[in-house]
């Protein structure tokens, strides 16, 4: 039977109550009774509780078995390096999980009661839940629970609903990119050059924000951080990245087209895109998000349809501007 996909879960509906506990003073003997004597979903871990049924401290199974019978738990036990509150989002249980390489991990309610624990077949769920849901929306197919089975034997309509949304801004912001590069018909036909290179600054534009952007929307989901810092980091990264790879492309393009006017452009256009793609990248989920749109659905087609756009628009006016320059 094939599982049914279920994103956007909480560490509370992930647990399982079935994972022994014990009390700080049984002893090495009796716990290993005690776990003789019914199945767990997981013995990995035995978890150390208080008599008030806080959670202070765990003994992997290993130590376990290989202490003396009469060590009690509490000489046993090490603080456990991750507690789950129960309202943690799936994504934070997949990003400990992989973090501190565990098997299980506790999870706790506001009060600080054990609840039980994220076990390691529901951690690796989690963990492919999470691997399908980026592919899918960074691929522009929206929807909750979405999942690889509903694109295989959904409706042709449920499909379409599922995919065409944001492709249809993407056609409408590429028409009217397109024409826009037509308003350059002129500078085109004298400079046959530049037309080499259009889709290099869109390429190097598009890759740069969707590194941003892919990292800022997974980032916001998990961790509480200042955006204006980040964005402000954000921007300094890709003056950098646009400041190197300028260079070399424009040093490059100045070989191959014979034209020092045409490195000038390019290198100068990489510079300015770039700069501007991971700014944009991070700031068009946020203003998706304040619309209620789900950012991780529309940010993919729709920042680069907008950042092809943008990107043309520098190319050209440095085109313009430097070629007025030289002439």
């Amino acid at each position: 039977m094939t599982r049914k996909i279920k994103l956007n879960q909480y560490a509370g509906m992930l647990i399982s109550k079935n994972v022994p506990s014990v009390a700080p003073h049984q002893e090495a003997k009796t716990i290993l009774n005690m776990l003789a004597k019914r199945e767990w979903d997981s013995i990995s871990m035995i978890y150390v509780l208080s008599e008030s049924g806080e959670l202070v401290g765990q003994i992997p199974i290993g130590k376990l078995v290989s202490a003396r019978e009469n060590m009690m738990a509490v000489d046993l036990m090490s603080k456990p390096k991750v507690i789950l509150h129960e309202h943690e989002h799936q994504e934070r249980v997949a990003l400990e999980a992989v973090a501190y390489d565990l098997k299980s991990m506790p999870v706790k309610n506001k009060e600080g009661k054990f609840l039980g624990a994220v076990t390691a077949d529901k951690i690796i769920d989690v963990l492919h839940e999470e691997h399908l849901e980026d592919f899918l929306r960074l691929s522009g197919i929206r929807g909750h629970g979405s999942a690889i089975l509903d694109f295989v034997k959904g409706s042709v309509w449920d499909i379409l609903k599922a995919r065409l949304p944001w492709l249809v801004v993407g056609l409408t912001i590429g028409l009217a990119a397109s024409f826009f590069v037509s308003q350059f018909e002129e500078t085109l036909a004298k400079n046959t050059a530049l037309a080499f290179f259009i889709s290099m600054v869109a390429y190097m534009s598009d890759s740069v924000g969707t590194q941003s952007e892919t990292i800022f929307i997974r980032s916001q989901a998990i961790l509480k951080f200042n955006v204006f810092k980040y964005v402000l980091r954000e921007f300094f990264i890709g003056i950098s990245i646009g400041a190197i790879l300028g260079l070399i492309a424009g040093i490059s393009a100045s070989l191959i087209s014979g034209e020092i006017e045409i490195g000038i452009i390019l290198g100068v256009s990489l510079l300015f895109s770039m700069s501007f793609a991971t700014v944009l990248a991070c700031l068009t989920p946020i203003v998706l998000k304040w619309f209620g749109k789900d950012p991780a659905v529309g940010s993919g087609p729709f920042t680069t349809a907008i950042q092809d756009m943008i990107s043309l628009l520098i190319y050209f006016s440095v085109a313009m501007t430097v070629i007025s320059i030289f002439n």
